[in-house]
């Protein structure tokens, strides 16, 4: 399939390249900032740079890589330009959404895919051997399931499903987890810096791992008020 790219996520020229690697045609980008220039000319240095309405009238898939706050607002501007319509597949990579920011296009027989990696993109080729490990949740409405786990599978990564209902409990659960894991993390190596201690992330890293993996293994208990205390 022909699939173009909206948006400077870093993810986006990952997936693409990755993409490209299974066969597809990567038909263009649009990207504005310094930072996603370069990287679409050092990751993806055959693929045109182009306005974004070119590059999503062309796309049989599109990816927007935007903030999950524009998704909407962008998805809404391009079907107004009549731009979507019957087959064309929509696919965003926000945790914080599934596919209903994509429902104008949908209206119109788009087919909106809610995709998300669930890996930290740097934005270099490094990314590409991460993301064969990598789980992907995937969001589609009912009939066109199998299209988002193979468009997953095709990344090297694993698809896990996850329902429209599903999806408000998946982004408050990853915040939750990213937010205050980060935090914790912080707070350990915070303590060792201010002790004088060389190298906090290398000293508390393992620790933080090993714990996390013990707790993945346990089975899910309800939280007790009390323990928060």
């Amino acid at each position: 399939m022909k699939i173009g790219l909206i948006g400077d996520a870093p993810a986006g020229p990952i997936l693409l390249k990755a993409w490209a690697g299974a066969g597809h045609e990567l038909i263009g980008v649009f990207v504005e900032s310094p930072e996603a220039i370069e990287r679409i000319e050092l990751l993806l240095p055959e693929v045109p740079i182009a306005p974004m309405a070119a590059v999503a009238e062309e796309a049989e898939v599109l990816v927007f890589a935007v903030p999950y706050s524009d998704i909407e607002i962008t998805c809404q501007g391009l079907t107004d330009l009549g731009l979507f319509g019957p087959r064309k597949i929509l696919l965003h990579l926000s945790p914080h959404h599934g596919i209903e920011v994509l429902a104008d296009a949908a209206r119109l027989g788009a087919i909106p895919i809610a995709m998300h990696p669930l890996m930290h993109f740097s934005g270099t080729s490094m990314d590409i051997h991460v993301l064969q490990n990598a789980t992907v949740i995937v969001t589609a409405p009912e009939p066109f399931g199998p299209i988002a786990q193979a468009l997953a599978l095709e990344l090297g990564a694993e698809p896990v499903d996850l329902t429209q209902d599903q999806r408000s409990a998946f982004a408050e659960a990853f915040d939750v987890a990213s937010g205050f894991s980060s935090l914790v993390v912080q707070q350990a190596m915070g303590i060792l810096e201010q002790a004088g201690v060389a190298s906090p992330a290398r000293l508390i890293g393992p620790v933080v791992r090993s714990e996390i993996d013990r707790t993945l293994a346990q089975p899910v208990r309800p939280i007790d008020p009390e323990d928060a205390k």
